[in-house]
């Protein structure tokens, strides 16, 4: 059977996937490196922690915008925010460090996976048991990554966000659902079962011939 030629894109991607897993893994060493020097009270007293704040937040404050020759009032809601601690309390900076490990070691993971797979297209194999796995694999490990998004959303905000009282801004418990992440895990999902019925008819045709 004559090898089909594997398109330019493929391989481009396959670099690509290679320097963005080398960086990512570089950000997890840090990562690392970083909790450890928590737990070793590296940083004393001094830590400045900013971290995105769950929820949106409306500025209580109204302002103007001219258009036209008059004043239109208008004033800033449903926006979102990061919040900066300042000589942030070590189990604190701690529990958002454990957090950012787990991002981390999913991301990685999910890079990972996907970058096998890319190699397994690469090398002409495509319709195999071991791409329909690497798929499925990353389908799930993208479920994993929603669901720890919408706890950690929901967990950061009724332990910070709710706790946190300022003049002019008010915190509203309006989270995101990151409903992009469960598409794509639904769409990966469905091209794993395209890829097994494209080894069905594969196989198929090898016992015709």
């Amino acid at each position: 059977m004559e090898e089909k030629k594997i398109p330019l894109s493929f391989h481009v991607i396959y670099w690509i996937m290679n320097i963005i897993t080398g960086l990512l893994a570089l950000v997890c060493l840090a990562v690392i490196v970083f909790y450890v020097l928590l737990w070793t009270n590296f940083f004393g007293n001094d830590l400045q922690l900013h971290v995105h704040l769950p929820g949106q937040v409306n500025i209580i404050e109204a302002g103007v915008m001219p258009f036209y020759g008059e004043d239109v009032k208008v004033e800033l809601v449903e926006a979102n925010a990061r919040i900066h601690f300042f000589n942030t309390p070590a189990p604190l900076a701690r529990k958002f460090a454990m957090v950012l490990l787990g991002v981390c070691a999913l991301s990685f993971f999910l890079l990972w996976t996907f970058r096998q797979f890319v190699v397994n297209v690469r090398k002409g194999a495509i319709f195999t048991i071991s791409n329909i796995i690497l798929l499925q694999r990353i389908s799930y490990t993208l479920i994993g990554f929603w669901f720890l998004m919408i706890v950690y959303m929901r967990v950061t905000y009724y332990y910070i966000s709710a706790r946190v009282e300022m003049d002019n801004v008010e915190i509203v418990s309006e989270f995101s659902n990151y409903p992009g992440i469960l598409l794509a895990a639904l769409f990966i999902w469905v091209l794993s079962h395209i890829f097994i019925r494209g080894l069905k008819l594969r196989e198929e045709q090898e016992l015709t011939i």
